[in-house]
């Protein structure tokens, strides 16, 4: 249940940043560096990414995570498709 809360906290921030910009469509790549004192290993967050992320803009995107000594969770990159005018 903690890794729930770890991946929508990270799927709220990438929705307010790509709101701000309004000009992506759909995330395609979320690169995130996890800190192994976060308690969640690679593939815990993966699939509650898969399910969390059910609807929103980042519905079906890959994850590329590094995991790292520490207490650190970090949105590193993202890529998307833009929006045609």
């Amino acid at each position: 249940m903690h890794e729930y809360h770890l991946v929508k906290s990270v799927i709220k921030t990438i929705e307010a940043k790509t709101a701000q910009l309004n000009t992506i469509k759909k995330i395609s790549l979320i690169k995130i560096t996890l800190g192994d004192l976060k308690m969640v290993t690679r593939e815990h967050f993966t699939e509650t990414f898969k399910e969390v992320a059910r609807g929103t803009i980042c519905e079906g995107a890959a994850l590329d995570i590094t995991q790292v000594p520490g207490d650190v969770l970090i949105v590193e990159n993202i890529e998307g498709e833009f929006k045609k005018d």
